[in-house]
């Protein structure tokens, strides 16, 4: 009994060392060419423009609904939007549509860099903006979404983003 189950602890080690080693070994993939890097180069870029074309219209129409408050025990109700803002996001959102546009085809990464550029510094500067100047937990957590999607882009494209 008791070699049995000194067997049988030896094999559950065993098994337990090699299952991931054998796992491993199976992922395994060589990256030599270079035309994987660009692929999903590419394909980083084409999602990170479309999560921030998605965000800059979230952020947008939670600009554009603002904060309000009621006045005068409760018989006006006072809703404060900041035109700017929505501003800065209506060009922001245009200099991502311009990205989008350059960026089609095989070699899209290469002819969009001053596009990617563009759209990056004013990403920054909405984030600047906004950051200070609104309390909303819904602008917060798009302008958090706006900075991850910054930085995905600023990867595919290898550029440095400063914030």
């Amino acid at each position: 009994m008791k070699n049995r189950f000194i067997s049988l602890l030896a094999a559950t080690v065993f098994l337990m060392l090699a299952i991931p080693a054998v796992t491993s070994a199976q992922g395994y993939r060589n990256y030599d060419d270079n035309r994987d890097y660009n692929r999903a180069d590419r394909r980083d870029a084409r999602e990170a423009i479309s999560r921030l074309e998605n965000t800059g219209a979230r952020l947008e129409s939670d600009l554009r609904s603002g904060s309000g408050r009621r006045v005068l025990g409760g018989l006006f109700y006072v809703r404060n939007v900041d035109n700017t803002a929505i501003a800065e996001v209506r060009d922001f959102r245009m200099a991502v549509q311009n990205l989008r546009q350059s960026a089609r085809g095989a070699n899209g990464l290469d002819r969009s860099v001053d596009e990617a550029r563009d759209v990056i510094s004013r990403g920054v500067r909405l984030d600047r903006y906004l950051r200070l100047r609104t309390g909303s937990t819904y602008i917060d957590s798009d302008l958090a979404e706006l900075r991850s999607n910054l930085h995905l882009l600023a990867d595919a494209y290898d550029l440095n983003m400063r914030f």
